[in-house]
């Protein structure tokens, strides 16, 4: 049995969520005092969120990941986040001027992230039974129903970056699934002209975008968050000041145990700390897709894929928005910053993927 658990996947999973706990409790400690008068209460939500997804990565690899390649299931899932996305400006929770949550039964979770889940599946489906040899546009267009209802009402909250997520991973299962490639690098240009406009037609994203062009030119003209973001990395130079002695998330960097969690890191463990991290999530993606390039099964390559490229862009988008070389979007980094939904799903990702190497480690041995 255990040489059937990719220890590659498994292993680098386990230590990045072990990571995560410990910054997320460094750097939420303060804010939390301030807020609820105790340090601990997001990394009490933090534990309980991680425990739940332990649980869902375990029962995730134990079933045949093979169910999903079936139209009910795929319906189910994909009617579920669908309904939720339809919802969430409806009756979603409104913070930051965008509405992205939703509460039931008092738990607040981002239904974006299960319409991630939703995306792979379906489109890991079509493309496996739906091989129209014609009629190649028709094909495609069929192929792309899905992720562009899902497109538009996460435009509506509005949730750009994760608009940025689902559109590469999009492109990503539709490069490896379908053919003629031309079609999907049409769609490429034309995606990253479609993400100009919308930029352009929200006066706070332009003031976003300026801000990190500025940011590029010299660091005292860029954001606050990518600003103190890059001095607190600074300030960890090669080993770092020290565990729960950071000062910049304390005092100036916003969301310091969320999206700008990495500048923690930097700060605490200096280079040897980010070099760490990042060699663990090279490891994860690696080895992911090593079993991506072994498998024979077109579902099975294209579900393993489209999950790999949500941890990657995800990871990517995060480093370079901290790092300021991409304009700041608010995405989490992957099993390390605090949240719930994403890194419930995260897990359950990781699980499907093992239940997808349990099931076919004969061929990938």
């Amino acid at each position: 049995m255990n040489g059937r658990i990719n220890m590659g996947i498994l292993i680098p999973v386990i230590l990045l969520i072990t990571i995560g706990w410990l910054l997320v409790f460094s750097s939420s400690a303060y804010l939390s005092l301030n807020q609820y008068g105790t340090p601990y209460y997001y990394i009490k939500n933090q534990t309980f969120f991680i425990l739940l997804g332990f649980v869902a990565m375990f029962l995730a690899s134990i079933v045949n990941y093979k169910i999903y390649n079936s139209a009910p299931i795929v319906f189910i899932v994909a009617t579920i986040a669908l309904v939720l996305m339809a919802l969430t400006p409806i009756m979603g929770i409104r913070a930051n001027e965008a509405t992205r949550w939703i509460e039931i039964g008092g738990q607040r979770f981002m239904p974006v992230d299960i319409a991630k889940i939703a995306i792979v599946m379906v489109m890991s489906y079509t493309l496996s039974h739906f091989v129209v040899r014609k009629n190649k546009m028709v094909a495609f267009l069929i192929h792309m129903i899905y992720p562009v209802i899902i497109f538009i009402f996460t435009y509506k909250q509005p949730d750009f970056s994760s608009m940025i997520i689902l559109f590469g991973t999009m492109v990503s299962i539709l490069y490896i699934g379908f053919e003629p490639v031309g079609y999907v690098l049409a769609l490429v240009f034309g995606g990253f002209a479609g993400i100009l406009t919308l930029a352009k037609l929200a006066p706070y994203r332009m003031v976003r975008l300026i801000g990190f062009i500025e940011g590029l030119k010299d660091v005292d003209n860029a954001m606050r968050q990518i600003r103190y973001g890059i001095l607190a990395i600074a300030s960890g130079g090669f080993f770092g000041v020290g565990p729960g002695k950071s000062i910049f998330n304390k005092l100036w960097v916003p969301e310091p145990h969320n999206d700008m969690i990495l500048s923690t890191l930097g700060e605490e463990f200096g280079f040897i700390g980010m070099f760490i991290v990042l060699s663990l999530y090279f490891i994860l993606i690696l080895n992911i897709l090593r079993m991506v390039v072994r498998l024979k099964d077109p579902f099975s390559r294209n579900l393993s894929f489209g999950f790999g490229m949500i941890i990657f862009l995800q990871f990517i988008v995060n480093f370079g928005n901290t790092l300021g070389i991409l304009p700041p979007t608010g995405i989490s980094l992957p099993f390390i910053s605090y949240g719930g939904t994403n890194i419930i799903i995260l897990m359950t990702m990781v699980g499907i993927l093992l239940s997808v190497h349990r099931l076919n480690w004969r061929d990938l041995s």
